[in-house]
């Protein structure tokens, strides 16, 4: 990345006809995109891109502009453009930077979280990548209709440039490999399933197991049916677990406490979840996606408690908002989101929802064996179909669909679902959490269990 462009920017920003505030990014990316689709390559795109983001603070006035025209007198007419079209913004006295002495001192970890090598390796070796996966289970069952293979990579390179004494860089990397698989089912239907990997480093790609973890998923989808309404045990699967804590995770978010459309506003501090809940946010681990030393600020990252059984912890508050809410600034948002599990008690889904090794070393929910892993009837929810949660009351209503079970044993696949009710309230009822989050995503959620939540199907 040729650093000297930023300070050419900076320079050109010196000359302004008026004194101002000012944050640069200069942003290189490298992206990789390949999708096999029964043997043959169907899209291929390696696409690198260098461009630049500008923040101007002029009386009041934050302006926003991006390019990716770095020709020097390019830089420079933008720059002159950016600046006469921030005069034109209403002014916000709450818009400027960050305090300095919370930006980002230099001293930090090495994150080694970026694999430079990424944008060097042949996109032949990709590709013969992707068809090993393939391969492993082209022509093993009669009902596969089709299956995707997708291998993407991307590689992330910035230098933060801020007025107010803010200079460093940071660098990122990950690649993911996904397997979609469709096979024939029962009455005309086309169940549809699928398994992804992620890593930082390509060289740590699982080379097995991910074709045929997708067609293991997607065969156990055949039957599918709505189940009776009613009132069932659920346990997220922890691939979808994530999107059920979604909605509490945008009601931490300053501009939602700022617009009065958030239902944890004026919480703080209280237990608004179940005690089993505990969430950190923790982006100084080396050889993790997400970490981070700095956000978009320049403002030093830090582990940082976000519920401390069930208590509601902080809030995510940038420099604008902690000016117009009175509040202290926290973070923009979250950078490597960790639940820990910390059962007060033994729970009979413990087996169910424990680790079942598969053929890529990584560790998954499987289907549950034939032991007795907790009374009545329960609804293994594999994946989430559209729905929505108010911002404000926070009530819901999701489409699912997984495994009725009774005592613990699979009774039918289901589609065609969905769960209500109000979503502080079904995490109040939360009753265990597993440990078998994906170490490699940059939200660590487990395999979840709530009683006694609201399904309706049949």
């Amino acid at each position: 990345m040729n650093k000297e462009l930023i300070y050419l920017a900076e320079q050109e920003i010196l000359k302004l006809p008026a004194k101002l505030d000012y944050k640069l990014v200069l942003l290189k990316n490298h992206e990789d995109n390949i999708i096999l689709r029964d043997g043959k390559v169907e899209k291929m795109l390696r696409a690198t891109s260098l461009s630049l983001a500008i923040n101007l603070y002029l009386d009041g006035r934050d302006g926003f502009f991006y390019t990716n025209d770095l020709r020097p007198e390019s830089v420079s007419t933008f720059i002159k453009t950016a600046f006469e079209t921030t005069r034109l913004l209403e002014p916000d006295e709450t818009r400027t930077l960050a305090d300095p002495s919370r930006y980002y001192k230099g001293g930090g970890p090495d994150l080694k979280n970026f694999d430079a090598s990424l944008s060097e390796i042949d996109p032949q070796e990709k590709i013969k990548l992707l068809r090993e996966t393939a391969a492993e289970v082209e022509g093993t069952d009669k009902r596969i209709i089709s299956m995707q293979t997708r291998y993407a990579d991307r590689k992330h390179e910035a230098h933060y440039l801020i007025s107010n004494g803010f200079d460093a860089c940071e660098q990122s990397s990950y690649c993911t490999m996904t397997s979609i698989v469709t096979v024939e089912g029962e009455g005309g239907q086309h169940p549809m399933d699928g398994w992804g990997e992620s890593r930082i480093f390509y060289h740590q790609m699982p080379r097995t197991g991910i074709a045929r973890t997708a067609l293991e998923r997607t065969l156990r989808k055949i039957g599918q049916r709505p189940a009776p309404s009613g009132r069932y045990r659920m346990i997220l699967e922890s691939p979808c677990a994530g999107n059920f804590l979604q909605p509490i995770l945008n009601a931490m978010n300053g501009q939602a406490l700022q617009q009065r459309t958030s239902f944890l506003a004026g919480k703080l501090g209280e237990q608004v979840v179940s005690p089993l809940v505990n969430i950190i946010d923790d982006p100084l681990q080396p050889g993790t996606r997400g970490a981070s030393l700095f956000d978009y600020d320049g403002v030093a990252t830090q582990r940082r408690e976000l519920f401390t059984e069930g208590r509601l912890m902080t809030y995510f508050i940038d420099t604008p908002m902690s000016k117009k809410l009175g509040m202290e600034p926290t973070t923009q948002g979250i950078h490597r989101l960790i639940m820990e599990g910390r059962p007060s008690r033994p729970s009979p889904n413990l087996s169910l929802v424990g680790r079942g090794a598969n053929t890529t070393g990584r560790l998954y929910t499987p289907l549950p064996t034939r032991e007795r892993l907790g009374e009545g009837l329960s609804v293994l929810v594999t994946d989430f179909n559209g729905g929505n949660c108010d911002p404000v009351t926070g009530n819901f209503s999701y489409g699912i669909e997984g495994f009725l079970m009774e005592n613990g044993i699979i009774v039918q696949p289901v589609s065609g679902m969905n769960i209500t009710g109000n979503i502080l309230d079904v995490w109040q009822r939360l009753s265990h959490v597993a440990d078998d989050a994906d170490p490699w995503e940059t939200e660590l959620i487990p395999t979840l269990t709530f009683e006694d939540v609201a399904f309706g199907g049949c």
